[in-house]
């Protein structure tokens, strides 16, 4: 599957997502950051937001949701848990940031709840 095709099922996913969360009682979301240009990138990464040398969200292949809950806004990873659930449901190569261990698996070392992503199993 080459990067335009992934980037179609990508955006299919997350546009589930978008909807199965908007069902669910007491709970909505807003966009976050989608789409990262490399100059983003680079700024995060000198201000130690990252360690990745490259982010999915510079190959359109990761997006950020913000979560309310009975409109209050949420900030910590647990309440996003049931979306990352939901998320790892819908395709082997969905990845949910909540995932991710003290360990750097998947990611920098720290949860990022609001983070959802597609990389196609190896």
């Amino acid at each position: 599957m080459n990067l335009r095709q992934q980037q179609s099922l990508f955006l299919l996913l997350f546009a589930r997502l978008i909807i199965w969360a908007n069902e669910q009682a007491n709970m909505s979301v807003t966009a976050g950051e989608l789409h990262r240009t490399d100059e983003q990138h680079l700024i995060n990464r000198r201000k130690k937001l990252t360690k990745a040398l490259r982010s999915l969200h510079q190959d359109r292949l990761a997006g950020d949701l913000n979560l309310f809950i009975k409109g209050v806004y949420q900030t910590k990873t647990e309440a996003y848990e049931p979306l990352g659930k939901y998320w790892n449901t819908l395709h082997p190569g969905c990845r949910w940031g909540g995932d991710w261990n003290e360990d750097g698996k998947m990611n920098d070392g720290f949860p990022d709840g609001n983070h959802f992503e597609f990389r196609l199993p190896q």
